[in-house]
């Protein structure tokens, strides 16, 4: 995961245990979204799976992530999309390409942009120290 890895995966926000808070939806206001390069990425994906991922498989569109997160004011505007697909299953909602139990991203080699380009402050805080 780079030289930022432990961070996010042990230590997010400065809190140990805590993981992947951007690649959570939790309970706020927040998307992983908007992912322009988001055919190349799907193409890249599916390389790596060996099969044709669908699009529904991954994100959301703008009319099918309003009406799943009507409550969530990020999701009612359509420059957010498209969205990574969520796991409501999960009580933290993550990011479907999320392993919660390896606290990492299962495809962080061809992450789209969006992913490649977040630092939270306190990611980009910390390697400002490194």
């Amino acid at each position: 995961m780079g030289n930022h890895g432990d961070i996010c995966s042990l230590k997010c926000f400065g809190h140990s245990g805590y993981d992947g808070s951007c690649c959570h939806l939790e309970d706020r206001n927040w998307i992983m979204g908007p992912i322009h390069d988001y055919q190349m990425f799907l193409d890249k994906l599916s390389s790596k799976l060996g099969r044709k991922v669908e699009f529904a498989e991954v994100f959301y569109d703008f009319e099918e992530g309003s009406k799943t997160f009507p409550e969530k004011q990020v999701w009612q505007s359509p420059e957010n999309f498209p969205a990574f697909r969520v796991d409501t299953e999960k009580f933290r909602k993550p990011c479907v390409l999320y392993n919660s139990t390896t606290k990492s991203c299962t495809v962080y080699d061809i992450r789209p942009a969006t992913c490649r380009n977040y630092h939270c402050d306190y990611l980009k805080e910390y390697l400002k120290l490194k």
